[in-house]
């Protein structure tokens, strides 16, 4: 994870370059530029873990409820 933040963030410094080059526009690549991204991937990362863990109890629970049926009709 390190590596591909760290190519992340060197690739919007190469691309800053060539962005001034063109367009004569400043765009500054700092340390707190490289901060906010890790801050983002991680609201991101628990974002999409919570999803999961959704996905996971309904899925627990569908299968339950499969079970439950399952049974009933081996009852009859």
């Amino acid at each position: 994870m390190v590596e591909i933040f760290k190519n992340i963030h060197k690739s919007v410094e190469r691309e800053s370059v060539t962005f001034l080059d063109e367009l004569r526009r400043h765009n500054y690549v700092t340390p707190t530029s490289y901060l906010e991204l890790l801050m983002m991937v991680r609201s991101i990362l628990k974002e999409k873990k919570k999803e999961i863990e959704v996905s996971i109890k309904r899925l627990k629970t569908g299968l339950d409820k499969l079970n439950d049926a399952n049974k009933s009709v081996e009852e009859m």
